[in-house]
């Protein structure tokens, strides 16, 4: 029998982002696997991405632009989930795979036919991604998080997983939500060191590491995350580089928290959580965290 062909939609949120599109446009277009769809939520930028996007539309019958219009401030959080499912509503019905990811990634040109072999030899792998670098004085330093975590940057959901857990939470921190709901669900998740995504700016760097930290806080506030663990957290950032600005997680937790801003309030899935941030606190999941500093 003929194997079925690997099917898979993309989702991008851009905004801003004419400086990174040409090589991500280039890494997607040259995969060895190419999506079904690409769709690309142009959402109100003002430099040149809208002809950037659609020149790529007109070579690439698989990539549909959609264009976002009207007033709005772009901001960081639940409004990228908001913005990913306006660009879900465009992806063709029956897909293996949701793929949810960002206009400032590079990929090597076989990344999505090497997850999918992943995928293909894990049943129970639910949400997967390679691992990020980001260029840090001319070096691609690895960005550190454990191998559970699939940050929001790059996403691959087997369709099945993404459709239990109900799709993306419309709140701060989505993306450790749902990784989370799938672990509860009794889904695996994972990010794999053999694929390195090349991340063009550093994770949480648009508008400045010290805001990116800040929102890292607010996420963590906003997923009721347990408070000897956000400090932990921010204790953890701040020995990487740019050095001691992790500690701004802190900030971001107590403003979101003095202003009241939305919680988590699935009782079951917060306990979840607190309980396996309690668990890497008391090191019960060491060998997944990435401690040391790597590179390329």
């Amino acid at each position: 029998m003929t194997k079925q062909p690997v099917t898979y939609a993309i989702v991008t949120p851009a905004h801003n982002e004419a400086h990174f599109l040409p090589a991500v446009i280039a890494s997607l277009t040259a995969q060895t696997i190419l999506p079904t769809a690409w769709v690309i939520v142009n959402d109100r930028s003002t430099d040149h991405t809208a002809e950037i996007l659609d020149r790529a539309a007109r070579k690439k019958g698989f990539i549909k632009v959609v264009h976002r219009s009207g007033k709005g401030d772009h901001v960081l959080g639940s409004h990228v989930s908001e913005v990913v499912k306006e660009g879900l509503h465009y992806v063709p019905p029956q897909m293996d795979y949701i793929v949810k990811m960002d206009a400032d990634l590079v990929l090597p040109e076989d990344y999505f036919e090497q997850i999918f072999k992943l995928f293909q030899d894990d049943s129970r792998l639910g949400i997967a991604a390679g691992k990020m670098y980001t260029q840090y004085r001319r070096r691609w330093i690895m960005e550190r998080y454990p191998d559970f975590h699939v940050p929001g940057l790059c996403k691959t959901y087997r369709k099945a997983c993404f459709d239990q857990i109900g799709g993306l939470y419309s709140l701060y921190g989505w993306d450790i939500l749902d990784c989370t709901k799938a672990r509860m669900l009794g889904w695996t998740t994972a990010s794999f060191s053999e694929l390195a995504i090349r991340h063009l700016r550093m994770m949480g760097s648009k508008g400045g590491m010290p805001k990116g930290h800040i929102g890292h806080g607010r996420g963590m506030w906003a997923t009721n995350a347990h408070p000897l663990f956000v400090l932990g957290r921010a204790l953890y950032r701040s020995l990487e580089p740019p050095y001691l600005t992790g500690l701004f997680i802190i900030l971001g937790y107590v403003i979101a928290r003095r202003r009241g801003e939305p919680q988590l309030q699935d009782r079951a899935l917060v306990r979840f959580l607190r309980k396996e941030q309690l668990s890497r606190l008391m090191g019960r999941k060491l060998k997944e965290e990435s401690l040391r500093i790597k590179s390329l």
